[in-house]
């Protein structure tokens, strides 16, 4: 295995729901609790989950857009967590965010050219310099010269897109967090997407953190893939291991809601229906977070909260049946 580009340990991120007149949180909303993982160099790491389970939120901490609760976040072996702005400023350059929604992520008053140039404006270049630049990361996400000096709104999705991944190439990053850059997307966009941003990774050896809930799309790109649900990780496994043997209620819950273009053999699979509704990241549910929708749930689920531990080379569960 090659070093870590990211590495997270125990990584916790609460937000305080309400105040006390003494200025205390009344509770703690717990979007990531205890989790860890590491993205190798030149690889892809999916995280998948439910809307809430808090796979943005691990992202945004990635790239310190958050500063984490407690737990460390290592990259290239250098504790970030809690590193102050001026020693955290040279870093930033090399993890860049990808963002959800093309149409709120850039500024619609300004040209895309001054949108991929804004990272480079303290780079010590030259306006030319920095004009050449632009021109080579437009030309390198399948965009034209001729869209330069255009804005965000004479743009369709996809294209926005493409600005917003030029924007994150900027800086030359070595790790880019895509938090689910093609949920907003037509269908027949995606694939274009996709193809460019493996394009890249091939090119310039970039690293990827890739959140999504499409498990079709996170299979095709990722290395390996890891499994939210309500703040935690239940599950964590290299991508072919992980889709040939899920481990996890949740897991197999979730893959099963994924459709199936063949008719005869979506009406062989048994799809796996939740009961009750995802309890609240405010108050949740004591010992395993899954206990109160799993159909497997046992007395010691309620009261002890299952490790992630390996159940096999390289494949980590949490759960106390398996």
């Amino acid at each position: 295995m090659s070093t870590p580009i990211v590495e997270t340990q125990h990584l916790k991120m609460y937000f305080p729901v309400g105040r006390t007149f003494s200025g205390k949180p009344r509770r703690l909303l717990k979007a990531v609790d205890d989790v860890s993982f590491s993205i190798e160099k030149g690889k892809t790491f999916g995280l998948v989950g439910e809307s809430g389970c808090g796979k943005t939120t691990v992202g945004r901490c990635l790239v310190r857009l958050y500063e984490p609760t407690d737990g460390r976040i290592l990259f290239n072996g250098q504790d970030i967590a809690r590193m102050g702005e001026r020693e955290l400023a040279p870093i930033r350059r090399r993890m860049q965010m990808i963002f959800q929604d093309p149409y709120a992520s850039l500024n619609p008053r300004m040209t895309v050219s001054s949108i991929i140039a804004e990272p480079l404006r303290k780079s010590g270049m030259s306006r030319q310099e920095q004009l050449s630049r632009v021109r080579e990361l437009v030309s390198l996400v399948g965009l034209k010269d001729d869209h330069m000096q255009r804005y965000p709104h004479e743009f369709s999705g996809g294209q926005r897109q493409r600005v917003g991944i030029a924007r994150a190439l900027a800086s030359s990053p070595d790790f880019i967090v895509c938090d689910e850059p093609i949920s907003a997307l037509d269908v027949s966009i995606q694939a274009q997407v996709i193809n460019t941003l493996e394009s890249l990774q091939e090119q310039l050896g970039l690293s990827y953190l890739f959140v999504s809930h499409d498990l079709s799309m996170v299979r095709h790109i990722s290395n390996e893939v890891g499994v939210m649900y309500l703040g935690c990780m239940v599950e964590r496994a290299p991508v072919g291991e992980l889709y040939a043997h899920m481990l996890h209620p949740y897991t197999k819950a979730l893959m099963s809601a994924v459709p199936i273009p063949d008719p005869d053999l979506a009406a062989k699979t048994e799809r796996i229906h939740l009961s009750g509704d995802v309890p609240t990241p405010i108050d949740p549910p004591s010992g395993c977070r899954f206990r109160a929708r799993c159909p497997y749930a046992t007395a010691r689920c309620a009261q002890e909260r299952p490790e992630l531990r390996e159940a096999a080379p390289g494949h980590f569960v949490a759960c106390h049946l398996v």
